[in-house]
């Protein structure tokens, strides 16, 4: 699963307790984590019918005794464990190639006159 900003957004959000932003933000997402942050999200508001519709749909098991706090912690553990490697810029900057002169696009685009 490829994690987006998007998923840190609704999850800094969850910290500061702003569930509509957090709510507006995994709507529109379609993935396991954001139906778990969705599923959590439903499960805060004591919706533990549609909680348990975005549970299933991210392949958790729903658990109304589990603290939203530790559920959150869970999620911001997985975005820890698949945050991207960073690549070092340090080989690009000792190049010692000439630049690339632009690309010169195939076909004719000469004016008819």
């Amino acid at each position: 699963m490829t994690i987006k900003p998007a998923h840190r957004r609704a999850l800094a959000h969850l910290r500061r307790r702003d569930w509509d932003k957090a709510h507006a933000i995994v709507m529109g997402m379609r993935n396991k984590l954001a139906f778990r942050i969705h599923g959590l999200l439903h499960r805060i508001e004591g919706d533990f019918e549609n909680a348990r519709h975005w549970y299933d749909m991210a392949g958790t098991p729903f658990s109304k005794s589990k603290s939203a706090a530790s559920e959150i912690k869970k999620i911001a553990a997985m975005l820890e464990r698949r945050a991207p490697a960073t690549r070092p810029r340090a080989a690009a900057a000792t190049r010692t190639s000439k630049p690339r002169s632009p690309r010169r696009r195939s076909g004719s685009r000469r004016s008819r006159a």
